[in-house]
């Protein structure tokens, strides 16, 4: 076993895993009712790796959401994965009233059906024959119950179908998809989706009617008695021991960032240069390797977030001044004010007046920072996110509580050790870009 196999964060599950009480077992209620489930948290908290240790592969049928899919193309892909071919017509008519209108229908081909219907085609094999037929059947793509009868007709009540990365998708899909959740429901059909946002009823923002419908597993919080789990797992796993106080500052290190324990962990055995499982029980306590190891992981983040920052600060600059008498540039302050929190003062969110009342602070024209300003400006945060292809999205806004979340949980280990005033002079100050 190498250390990438016990340690860090992977697509694949790593040997450190643990399973927490709370969190294991309100998914495995879950699975066990009809409901649909949702499993949501920030980023690399473990969402996807919960959902792979109850249910193996070949129960799931996953699709990968991105900022351009629609619903039509998730069930198409679905539907594709059981055989099911789909054709696609368009027809234009016209009337005396209208000059022309186009009208798309769409055929579903199915496998296996009854010997009575058409186009039956034989094959020999092994002195057998295999009987296959098909028949085209027209459907609404765009109306869950038509799609859900044809992955009835081919089994799907036998699988879970899976949304990953929901909150890629447009208000306007996921709002489609929290209705046709419900009928879903009714169906029997059962969906899982895994999202990056930090409170609950999400979905039912957008279609009531799932209340008490849906199954809520919120992946956080981690608490330091989960990490040390994970550590004594991934201990026994490398034939090593990790000095306490060396475990202690990491986990402190992490705010509750379960990705951040991982990586340490990783980085810090590996500049232990542990590599594979030690044919010797070996102990670590270099305080001195511990300090290196963050400053590479802050290096490693670093990459990443300030260029995300500097997208999300430039998300203004395509305003022209003839827009507005005066160029407000809100991104470029909310990225200077959320860099000067603690996170203490992050962790929760910060409620959207507090945001107005820091950013008026340090604004050159303070009095025309508006409520309404910061309001918009919060609400686009996650377009110009999905945009400037911020994946995974640092920022999430919820309407309800207006309150602003890190929804990327490395965020909070790279703020609290990078140098904010550093970060800043990296970033364009919007004024000095004007006049480009």
């Amino acid at each position: 076993m190498q250390l990438n196999n016990v340690f860090g964060v992977s697509k694949d599950p790593v040997a450190s895993y643990i399973e927490r009480d709370a969190v294991d077992q309100a998914l495995a209620d879950a699975l066990a009712t009809t409901k649909q489930i949702v499993i949501y948290g920030s980023s690399k908290q473990g969402k996807t790796a919960l959902l792979q240790r109850h249910l193996v592969e070949q129960q799931r049928a996953t699709y990968h959401c991105g900022p351009t899919s629609s619903a039509e193309d998730i069930y198409r892909t679905f539907l594709r994965g059981f055989g099911i071919e789909i054709t696609t017509e368009k027809s234009t008519t016209t009337s005396r009233e209208a000059t022309g209108s186009a009208k798309t229908t769409f055929s579903a081909i199915l496998p296996f059906l009854a010997k009575s219907d058409v186009e039956l085609s034989a094959e020999g094999k092994a002195g057998k024959e295999l009987q296959t037929t098909t028949r085209p059947i027209e459907f609404n793509l765009t109306a869950a119950q038509d799609v859900g009868e044809l992955l009835l007709s081919v089994g799907g009540s036998d699988k879970f179908f899976v949304l990953e990365n929901f909150h890629y998708l447009s208000v306007d899909v996921q709002g489609q998809l929290a209705f046709d959740l419900r009928t879903f429901e009714e169906m029997g059909i059962r969906f899982i989706i895994l999202g990056v946002w930090r409170e609950n009823n999400r979905l039912i923002q957008f279609n009531g009617d799932l209340q008490d419908r849906m199954a809520e597993v919120p992946v956080e919080p981690w608490e330091e008695k989960d990490f040390a789990r994970i550590a004594a797992a991934g201990e026994r796993a490398l034939n090593i021991s990790i000095d306490e106080s060396i475990k202690q500052s990491i986990f402190h290190q992490a705010h509750g960032s379960v990705a951040v324990v991982q990586e340490l962990l990783k980085k810090f055995c590996e500049m232990s240069g542990i590599k594979n499982v030690l044919l010797e029980f070996e102990e670590l306590s270099d305080e001195g390797i511990l300090k290196s190891a963050i400053s590479a992981k802050v290096a490693e983040y670093s990459s990443r977030h300030v260029r995300s920052l500097e997208s999300i600060a430039a998300g203004s600059r395509s305003r022209r001044p003839s827009e507005d008498a005066v160029a407000l540039y809100l991104q470029y302050y909310l990225v200077q004010v959320l860099l000067s929190r603690s996170y203490v003062e992050l962790k929760d969110g910060i409620e959207r007046k507090t945001l107005q009342e820091l950013i008026r602070e340090i604004h050159s024209h303070p009095d025309n920072v508006r409520t309404s300003d910061v309001t918009g400006t919060l609400k686009r945060l996650s377009i110009l996110q999905t945009n400037q292809k911020i994946v995974p999205p640092l920022f999430d806004y919820d309407p309800g509580t207006r309150r602003l979340k890190i929804v990327d949980s490395t965020l909070y280990f790279f703020i609290d050790n990078c140098d904010a005033e550093e970060v800043m002079d990296e970033i364009p100050h919007p004024d000095s870009l004007a006049g480009s």
